[in-house]
């Protein structure tokens, strides 16, 4: 039985020698393999972001560029992708005094994130939902389908708080002392938000 023992011992020694010497190349394809790290500064799944955003606006409200605002609130579905909800108002003129009317924005669309698990964050979004005028008073009184199309900029100053630009462009078509008239707004934002 000892010799037996061995030889199969021997065999197998003979065997896994060439598969324990092999020297096997590094596989060039790994690192696009491996998931992406967790990092407490960023956007991350199932994070809900909040964001204050003050808005310069060109649109047919003014001649002149006007002051507006907009609150925003964001589920991140996945590393890449959300969901957002935004509202947006027309507040004044640059002067401070008032705009012969207002219209507020409460729309809902999808969010683009190019740059997950960073500082930086790139991304866009699409939204769609209604524009409302003089909602809170005033003498027009007309609702309307509308669209928007964005882009932002997310600066992580830590794992809670971050500073967000944003570009949106609106389109929308609402009843002006009686007059149906197309109705555009370039709006650029800034402000800040936090990740919950």
């Amino acid at each position: 039985m000892t010799i037996k023992h061995s030889l199969l011992g021997l065999l197998a020694l003979c065997c896994s020698a060439p598969v324990l010497a092999a020297d096997y190349p590094e596989d060039p394809f790994e690192f696009d393999r491996r998931p992406m790290a967790d990092s407490e500064i960023g956007t991350a799944p199932g994070q809900m972001q909040f964001t204050v955003l003050g808005a310069l606006v060109e649109g047919d409200v003014s001649d002149d560029l006007y002051f507006g605002g907009q609150l925003g609130l964001e589920y991140v579905m996945h590393e890449f992708y959300g969901i957002r909800m935004s509202g947006f108002q027309d507040v004044s003129e640059s002067s401070f005094s008032s705009l012969d009317y207002n219209v507020t924005s409460i729309r809902f669309g999808p969010a683009m994130h190019l740059q997950p698990y960073r500082r930086v964050d790139l991304g866009s979004y699409l939204e769609g939902g209604m524009a409302i005028l003089d909602m809170f008073g005033g003498d027009q009184d007309d609702t309307a389908p509308e669209v928007a199309l964005g882009g932002f900029i997310t600066i992580h100053l830590d794992s809670f708080y971050f500073v967000r630009l944003e570009l949106q462009r609106s389109w929308t078509t609402l009843e002006i002392d009686d007059v149906l008239q197309s109705h555009h707004r370039t709006a650029a934002m800034l402000g800040i938000g936090a990740a919950f």
